[in-house]
């Protein structure tokens, strides 16, 4: 489960519950799909920007076309990971918000909580180890 709080340039803001199976959306009105939270935005692509629960954390993808937007994963430190035209990356547990600019104005910011999972090898190595099970002790019955 993800939670998903944004604040978008017009002012709105707000907190989304995103499932397993469901995902979050920012964009215009208009593609096959209802975007999450939508924007009358003509320069914001449909289905500009994706967010999906996997694995070890949250997968940020990034619709949104044209050379004039920036897509970033903020981490704590402030250090940004800018994603390329229809690229994704993921969010980590030390780098959980994004932002949306486009000409050099934030059109939206956004943070996602999620529970830490740990890496792909971590998780394979906790599968891995066999799951100890207490037996109880016989008892002599007179």
């Amino acid at each position: 489960m993800l939670i998903v709080r944004y604040e978008v340039s017009d002012g709105r803001s707000g907190e989304d519950v995103v499932l397993v199976d469901q995902k979050w959306s920012f964009g215009r009105v208009g593609g096959e799909e209802t975007p999450t939270v939508e924007t009358d935005d003509r320069r914001v692509s449909r289905g500009a920007l994706v967010i999906r629960d996997s694995g070890p954390g949250p997968v940020v993808f990034r619709g949104q076309r044209g050379e004039q937007a920036q897509v970033g994963l903020v981490s704590d430190d402030g250090s940004t990971e800018w994603l390329e035209e229809g690229k994704a990356g993921n969010l980590t547990a030390t780098a959980r918000r994004v932002t949306f600019d486009l000409d050099d104005e934030n059109v939206l910011t956004l943070e996602v909580d999620f529970a830490d999972r740990g890496s792909v090898v971590e998780r394979q190595q906790q599968a891995a180890q066999p799951h100890l099970s207490v037996v109880p002790e016989a008892t002599d019955v007179p």
